[in-house]
């Protein structure tokens, strides 16, 4: 007899909500729970939580090594728990003792794409209350861009995209049938309401090749693309005036002699307050515009929106001025289609369809991901994105970006946690003193060289929870020598993986399934951010793991943190976070479907007005206005327009590497996770390679091939997989490729050498993103050969034979599948 509970999968960022059949301990089967807001499909991953749970790779107990790090087998020791944490607690209170909390880092794997998702507020709690600035967190090749770097146009994280009520969807580097199903699925609404689509992507995915307008860059050049589409809505006078005049900063005056924006004290210095200025056409003088206390929506409408005027200053001179709109469509002025196409490979009819398709759309939903992300102009191209979405209006309204109501929880990993003097200690935060350092998440070099030269500190200890930091970032070779010169590493992980061999604690950690877990809006819908479910636990643990709250409560308990951590009771800590929502951790599991209370879903929030002040609310930016002209950007000596900087690879035009490498993620395996298990593998049984028919026709390489790919880094093996309709120049691997599967006979990879198939370490970290440090790890440098030393002889049939479906099977909603048997 079986059970049927209802929960939420948290492999991916998607957190689609499940059915998961159990019976005598074991889960059996998860499907789709299409009652759940996130519950209209499930992918493959989720469907083999089964074989996640009862792996027989698992780590099951806590270990200790016995052999010298650096040798190919640890020598690991089963230990108790007791010994584990004491020994882990005793590091670190040593370490903060001798030489501060700073010389300690922190690992942590994605909450995007792992179950790290039900424990990472309480994780930066703990890593804040100890005072650690530093923890690598992938977030500069992950969400920088789309979560931070936008809000240097919007003032926020770019907003959750309202795909099932859009007019157009546009995916920029971003391929949600792999990564995001509860995107997919609304897209999927979306386009059956009418919705045209445009892909932005190397790569004829398959959204690509039914989108309106598939727009093929060439890697890291999408920046360029971004401002011709924006060059083209400015010169034909096809932008949203009514958005710019009244809700950017377009129209202020920027002082052409310092590049800061004209302010009221510039003229007057006795003046008490400091307001923007704009220039009145009309009476052909400056006007002062109010901020912070913006009582109307519309800007006076003799504010000139273009322009170059001289205006008098307290010291009577004159200084020339231009609007921070000029600003922006002067270097527009660079971006005409022929010479966008030439960067980026796009044809011209491509752009301009493009184009045509924005400006005739009235409501734009779009997203970014990865694709931005991870390229050495990622800034600079979410900028661009940014601006050009400005262009359009299409801000917090239906069918567009919209920032959802969130459910008011007590907030449990506040900044203020940790003091300023701590987090001014952060590795990388002089070099980058806005980005990912100033909020303690540090680049994986800067804690390798840390670790190796003791510059500008020594990093002594790392705690890892789940990241896999060898296969996730670049320098594949420096972090194995820091890993092994580290005096203490602690990792926690579900399986050995290249990065824990190195760990002087290993510590089994159970999947979600074997848990509890809490969630408090489901994001990708008003419904999902409606919706609060406690997933409960299905099955005992196996083994002696635990859960990542346990671990880091039982850990916080023992450096004093008791109270902070609630006495290491993790239900009382949940019941706080529930409390001003009136709810309990009892009163949801009792009802594990979980709690759907409405939130009131406003639109155009920028224009919301204070009852009590009657100011308007603006946008979180310095201006209160979505901004063309960042002053932050420029204040530290960035570019305050979002300008096209060529990725640096491209700079090198090295004639020994005449190819672009990208990396593209494999729909059937989270990142570097899941290629152990069975059903997944034999859907993807090899690491694979992208290349164009013409480069296939001049290396001799058919699909099915091993190929080897070398850059200036290093080289690895991939299966080639040949593409029509892919650019000549571009080659597309996976990542993430080191795990065996033996219940397939599949082996383990090395993560660097000949035989390696370890994508990351082909690139170097020697070039990255002023601004956030992002890594080439989209477009590097380099070139391909057919491996001579495999059978050509047992090459795959590339024929094409004629089938009948006799059967499909409904998934959900919109989805069908052919049946297993």
């Amino acid at each position: 007899m079986s059970d049927i509970i209802p929960g939420y999968c948290t492999l991916c960022r998607s957190r689609c909500g499940t059915l998961n059949e159990v019976a005598n301990d074991h889960l059996i089967k998860v499907r789709a729970n299409p009652e759940h807001p996130n519950g209209k499909a499930m992918c493959m991953k989720g469907k083999a939580a089964p074989e996640l749970v009862d792996s027989a790779n698992r780590i099951l107990y806590p270990m200790k090594r016995t052999h010298p790090k650096g040798a190919e087998n640890p020598g690991w020791k089963r230990i108790s728990w007791e010994e584990a944490m004491s020994t882990i607690a005793g590091q670190l209170e040593k370490f903060k003792r001798e030489n501060g909390a700073e010389s300690v880092a922190f690992g942590f794997t994605s909450p995007s794409g792992t179950p790290l998702s039900d424990a990472i507020e309480w994780l930066e709690r703990f890593v804040r209350i100890y005072g650690s600035p530093n923890t690598s967190y992938g977030t500069e090749i992950c969400n920088w861009h789309k979560d931070v770097a936008h809000r240097w146009t919007f003032g926020c994280g770019i907003p959750v995209a309202d795909y099932s009520h859009a007019d157009l969807i546009l995916l920029w580097g971003h391929n949600p049938a792999n990564t995001w199903l509860a995107q997919a699925s609304a897209i999927g609404t979306g386009r059956n309401n009418g919705a045209k689509l445009i892909v932005v992507d190397p790569r004829p995915t398959p959204l690509a090749k039914e989108a309106n307008a598939w727009l093929d860059v060439n890697p890291g050049t999408d920046g360029a693309l971004a401002l011709g589409l924006s060059h083209l809505l400015v010169e034909r006078n096809l932008f949203n005036h009514e958005f710019v005049r009244n809700w950017t900063n377009g129209p202020l005056l920027v002082r052409n002699d310092n590049g800061y924006f004209l302010r009221e004290k510039d003229i007057n210095p006795l003046a008490i307050s400091n307001r923007y200025t704009v220039w009145d056409e009309h009476n052909q003088q400056v006007t002062f515009i109010d901020s912070e206390t913006r009582t109307e929506e519309t800007l006076t409408p003799t504010a000139a929106l273009e322009g170059n005027v001289e205006v008098a200053i307290a010291d009577g001179a004159k200084i020339s001025c231009q609007t921070a709109f000029s600003s922006f469509k002067d270097m527009l002025a660079n971006y005409d289609p022929e010479n966008v196409s030439r960067i980026t490979g796009v044809s011209v009819a491509s752009i301009e369809a493009a184009a045509s398709l924005i400006a005739g759309a009235k409501k734009i939903a779009y997203h970014s991901w990865s694709g931005v992300a991870q390229h050495t102009n990622a800034t600079q191209t979410e900028r661009a994105i940014a601006t050009l979405y400005a262009l359009t209006g299409c801000f917090d309204q239906e069918g567009c970006n919209r920032i959802y109501a969130s459910h008011p929880v007590n907030v449990v990993n506040s900044p203020t946690l940790m003091p300023k003097s701590q987090w001014d200690k952060a590795l990388g935060l002089e070099e980058r003193p806005i980005g990912p350092p100033s909020q303690g998440w540090v680049h994986s070099q800067d804690i390798w060289h840390s670790v190796l030269e003791g510059t500008p500190y020594k990093i002594r200890g790392l705690i890892g929870f789940g990241a896999n930091i060898l296969l996730s970032q670049s320098d594949t070779s420096l972090g194995q020598q820091a890993l092994e010169a580290l005096e203490f590493y602690a990792h926690v992980d579900l399986f050995e993986t290249p990065t824990s061999k190195y760990a002087d604690i290993l510590l089994p950690v159970n999947t979600a399934w074997e848990r509890e877990g809490l969630r408090t809006g489901f994001e990708s819908s008003a419904a999902a951010q409606d919706h609060i479910q406690l997933r409960k636990k299905m099955v005992s643990p196996r083994g002696e793991s635990r859960s990542d709250l346990e671990i880091v409560f039982d850990l916080a308990c023992r450096l004093g943190m008791n109270e902070a951590f609630f006495d290491g009771n993790i239900e009382a800590a949940w019941n706080y976070q529930l409390e001003p929502l009136g709810l309990t951790v009892e009163m949801l599991r009792n009802k594990p479907e979980g709690y759907d209370i409405p939130l009131e879903h406003k639109v155009r929030k920028y224009a919301f007005r204070d009852p009590n002040s009657g100011y308007l609310a603006g946008f979180n930016t310095e201006t209160k206005r979505a901004e063309f002209y960042s002053e932050i950007l420029h204040r530290y000596g960035y570019n305050p327009l979002p300008e096209y900087v060529q990725p640096q690879e491209y700079q090198r035009n090295d004639p020994d590497y005449p190819l672009m490498l990208t990396s593209v993620k494999s729909g059937f395996f989270c990142h570097s996770q899941h290629r152990s298990l069975t059903s997944l593998r034999k859907k993807a049984p090899y690491p694979t390679v992208d290349i164009s028919a013409a480069l296939a026709d001049e290396e001799g390489i058919k699909t099915g091939d091993w190929v080897e790919i070398e850059t200036r880094a290093g080289l690895a093996r991939f299966r080639a997989k040949v593409e029509a309709k892919l650019s000549h120049e571009t080659v597309i691997a996976e990542f993430g490729w080191w795990q065996a599967c033996p219940d397939f006979g599949k082996p383990s990879y090395p993560v660097k050498g000949e035989y390696s198939s370890n994508y990351n370490s082909l690139i170097s970290g020697d070039s990255y993103d002023p601004v956030s440090g992002a890594l080439p790890l989209r477009s590097f440098r380099c070139r391909i050969r057919r491996l001579n030393d495999f059978e050509l002889i047992r090459r795959p049939w590339e024929g094409r034979k004629t089938f009948k479906v006799i059967e499909l099977k409904k998934e959900a909603d919109n989805v069908v599948m052919l049946p297993t048997y």
